[in-house]
C-alpha cells in the first residue's frame, strides 16, 4: 500500500473534462451548463491509499512484454494467475528464446487487456528510432483520466487490434463497446467549444482513423481520413494559431498535416484550402528542423493541384503536353528540395549479405531519426505517383492519331518514359531500404517483442504505393508481401492485409 496524496474533490466528468468543478450537490453546475450527465464524486478516502503490488513488479521486471501488466485505471482491480498459453510456433521474424517467467502470466478483463495492448503496441514510450517531435499520443493521454472518450478509443484500438490476432469475439464486443462510448462522449465534447478545442479532441480525430485503420470499417478503401477530414480541419481552425505555439499543440498539427497530405496525394484530390491557409500560417513558428519537411509540404501542396488536374485532362489530348510540362515542373521541384537539405537529413547506406533481416536486396539505410526517414519516404511516395501520372499521359500521347513515330517529339517522349521508369524503380527501391531502420531491425532479425504497430503504421502506404508500382519486380513485390503479413501478424491491423491483397493483385 502506498499513500497517494489527497484526491481531486471534483466529480467525474469535471476531471475528464479537466475543468474546475464547483462541487455543488448532488449535481455539478459544470455538467448542467455543459448538458453532460454528472457521475457524482468519489469518496475521498478511498483513493488516498492505493494496492500498488502490480505496479511494483511490473517495475521490478515480474512482467514482460508478452504478458499483460496491469495500467494505472485498474490497479484498484483484482488480479488473477493462470498457466501460460502455448507460444506459437516461431517464424523468421519471431524470437525463439524461452520467455523469463513461463509459468504464470496477469490475466485482466477484454478492456484491461486492450488498453495493455494499445500501450505497448501504440505509443512510443522512448522505443525505437528517436522522434524530434514529442510522442503525440503519449503525451495527451497522459493528460486524460478516468473513463473518457480517449481512453475508450485506447481500449477500441487495442482490443480490436488484439481480437484479429487472438481470434475472439470478447475482445471484438470490447472494442466495438468502447467505441461506441468514445462515440457518445465525443459528441458531448464538441458541444463545448474549449472541449472541442482541447488536444486530446484533436488526438481522437486521429484516433479514430486509427481504428479504422486496424478494423478496415471502411468499404475497402485505403483511405481511413476519408470520413474525418472534414472534422480534422475544423477543429484546427477552432483552436487557432495558439495551438501553432506549443510543442504539444505543434507536434500534433504536424502529425495531421503528413496525414491529410498523404490523403490528398492517395485521392490525387487538391489540398482543403483551410489546410494551405494554416500551412502558411504555421510556416512563422517552425524550427530550424522543421523547415526542410515545411517546404515539402509545400511543394506537395503544388503537386496534389496539378495530379487533380490531370484527373480531369488525362483523357483530352490537346492538354496533355502542357500537363506533362507541369507535372515535370513539379518533380523538378522535388529534386531540387532533395539536393538542397541540410546535412541533418542525410542518410547513411549500409550493404549486409545475410539474408535473415528485412534488408530488401541487402542494403539498408540508416536515418538520423524516424521523423526524417518518414519525411523521405513521402517524398518518394509523391513522385512515384507523379511519374506514373507522367507516364500514363505520355502513353496516350503517343496513341494519338496525330502523333506518328517520325514526329519530332515521339524520341523525346520516349526518354522520358524510360527516366520516369528509372526514378519509379529508384524511389520504390529506396522505400523498400528504409524499412528495417524504422522497424528498428538495422543488422538484425526482428523479434516478436521488439516490433511496434507505431513504427510499422506509417509504412503502410509507402511500401503499398512501392509494391503496386507497375514497375516493380516480382521480388520487390514479395518483399513488400512479406513485411506486410509480418506486420499483420504481430499487431493485428488489418489494413495491411488489404495492402498484401492489393500488391498481390495482377497488373
Amino acid at each position: 500500500m502506498v499513500y497517494r496524496g489527497k484526491p481531486s474533490r471534483a466529480c467525474l466528468e469535471c476531471r475528464v473534462k479537466r475543468r474546475k468543478c464547483d462541487l455543488s450537490r448532488p449535481t455539478c453546475r459544470q455538467c448542467v451548463r455543459a448538458g453532460s450527465r454528472c457521475d457524482g464524486y468519489r469518496d475521498q478516502h478511498s483513493l488516498e491509499f492505493q494496492d500498488q503490488t502490480a505496479e511494483t513488479l511490473d517495475r521490478s521486471g515480474f512482467l514482460f512484454d508478452n504478458y499483460l501488466p496491469v495500467r494505472s485505471i485498474c490497479s484498484n482491480q483484482a488480479v488473477s494467475v493462470s498457466p501460460k498459453l502455448p507460444q506459437k510456433k516461431a517464424t523468421a521474424y519471431q524470437s525463439t528464446e524461452p520467455p523469463h517467467d513461463p509459468w504464470m502470466m496477469i490475466t485482466l478483463s477484454p478492456e484491461q487487456q486492450g488498453l495493455h495492448f494499445f500501450f505497448h503496441h501504440y505509443l512510443v514510450n522512448g522505443a525505437g528510432p528517436s522522434s524530434s517531435h514529442p510522442d503525440c499520443f503519449s503525451t495527451i493521454y497522459a493528460r486524460a483520466t478516468g473513463h473518457g472518450y480517449l481512453a475508450n478509443l485506447a481500449i477500441a484500438v487495442g482490443s480490436a487490434s488484439l481480437a484479429y490476432l487472438r481470434n475472439t469475439s470478447t475482445l471484438i464486443q470490447a472494442a466495438s463497446q468502447s467505441y461506441s462510448r468514445a462515440i457518445r462522449d465525443i459528441r458531448i465534447g464538441l458541444a463545448d467549444p474549449a472541449e472541442a478545442a482541447s488536444d486530446q479532441m484533436l488526438v481522437s480525430v486521429m484516433l479514430l482513423a486509427l481504428y479504422e485503420t486496424v478494423t478496415l470499417d471502411f468499404d475497402n478503401d485505403l483511405n481511413p481520413w476519408d470520413r474525418h477530414v472534414d472534422g480534422a480541419l475544423a477543429l484546427i481552425q477552432l483552436r487557432g494559431v495558439s495551438q501553432l505555439r506549443n510543442r504539444i499543440g505543434r507536434s500534433i498539427f504536424l502529425n495531421l498535416r503528413t496525414e491529410l497530405l498523404i490523403n490528398c496525394l492517395q485521392r490525387q484530390a487538391r489540398v482543403p484550402l483551410i489546410l494551405v491557409n494554416w500551412l502558411n500560417e504555421a510556416r512563422h513558428y517552425e524550427t530550424a528542423q522543421e523547415a526542410p519537411a515545411a517546404r515539402l509540404a509545400n511543394i506537395i501542396v503544388k503537386a496534389c493541384s496539378i495530379l487533380a488536374l490531370a484527373k480531369e485532362d488525362i483523357t483530352n489530348e490537346a492538354k496533355l503536353p502542357q500537363l506533362i510540362s507541369e507535372l515535370l515542373s513539379v518533380d523538378h521541384d522535388f529534386v531540387y528540395w532533395s539536393e538542397n537539405l541540410p546535412s541533418e537529413y542525410r542518410y547513411e547506406t549500409v550493404t549486409s549479405p545475410d539474408e535473415s533481416i528485412l534488408a530488401y536486396t541487402g542494403r539498408y539505410d540508416i536515418y538520423p531519426s524516424a521523423d526524417i526517414a518518414h519525411t523521405w519516404n513521402l517524398l518518394r511516395c509523391a513522385r512515384i505517383i507523379l511519374h506514373q501520372i507522367i507516364v500514363e499521359a505520355i502513353s496516350i500521347l503517343l496513341k494519338a492519331p496525330s502523333v506518328s513515330p517520325s514526329d519530332s517529339l515521339h524520341i523525346p517522349h520516349r526518354a522520358m518514359l524510360r527516366t520516369s521508369d528509372a526514378e519509379i524503380y529508384e524511389n520504390a527501391s529506396h522505400i523498400c531500404y528504409s524499412v528495417p531502420y524504422i522497424l528498428q531491425s538495422c543488422g538484425k532479425p526482428v523479434k516478436a517483442g521488439s516490433l511496434r504497430a507505431v513504427h510499422a503504421l506509417p509504412l503502410l502506404w509507402p511500401l503499398y504505393i512501392a509494391g503496386t508500382a507497375y514497375t516493380a519486380s516480382d521480388a520487390l513485390r514479395e518483399w513488400v508481401t512479406t513485411r506486410m503479413e509480418m506486420i499483420k501478424e504481430v499487431t493485428g491491423m488489418q489494413r495491411a492485409r488489404l495492402v498484401v491483397s492489393h500488391s498481390n493483385a495482377p497488373t
